[in-house]
């Protein structure tokens, strides 16, 4: 990928991000706290993840693009994907956000730099692909992107829609934790009572 897609990228965000309802924090760009008890494999009801931080986290990728927007910008995408990196680590560290949020985030951040960065030698080149073809069939529900080679804007379009989608689908995961812990509960309840009769 070529670093003239990046504007391409930001442009499917921006689109994409409308719908989501941003979480209100306190100014700051990642309300992270810097606790580090249970650690980032400790089990947690994913119920008691507060969605501030999650919030907090997908503002900071849409934020972080947003700026990224000009020429000549891979550098800054970089360290910027790495500070997203280590936020999410403290988050999760704190148990701010769950496994399952922490993962999700963390391959956005992975298919963003895959798709952004170039790799000049062409050696990843059949794994970038993979992942970023896996990627948008996951999300989206097709091929588009390996249909299009793995290259040009409209493979990348492919990529920035399938992360729209991600960023829409980790709102709503984060603002349905009371109705998926009801609904377990409920699951829970029936398998029980079908193992007495």
């Amino acid at each position: 990928m070529k670093k003239v897609m990046i504007p391409f990228l930001v442009l499917f965000l921006a689109a994409a991000s409308w719908a989501r309802q941003t979480v209100t924090h306190d100014g700051s760009r990642a309300n992270i706290r810097q606790e580090s008890d249970p650690g980032p494999n400790s089990q947690k009801d994913i119920t008691h993840a507060p969605t501030k931080s999650g919030g907090a986290l997908l503002d900071l990728f849409i934020s972080n693009l947003r700026d990224l927007s000009g020429p000549g910008q891979a550098d800054s995408l970089e360290k910027r994907l790495a500070e997203m990196m280590l936020a999410a680590r403290k988050a999760r560290e704190a148990n701010e956000i769950d496994g399952v949020f922490f993962l999700r985030y963390n391959r956005m951040l992975a298919v963003t730099k895959l798709v952004a960065v170039p790799d000049s030698t062409g050696i990843l080149a059949p794994v970038i692909e993979d992942v970023l073809s896996n990627f948008v069939l996951d999300k989206l529900g097709h091929r588009g992107f390996r249909e299009e080679g793995g290259k040009g804007p409209r493979a990348v379009n492919h990529v920035a829609a399938a992360l729209g989608a991600e960023i829409i689908d980790l709102q709503i995961y984060l603002q349905t934790a009371k109705l998926r812990e009801n609904l377990r509960a409920n699951l829970d309840k029936a398998m029980s009572e079908t193992g007495k009769k």
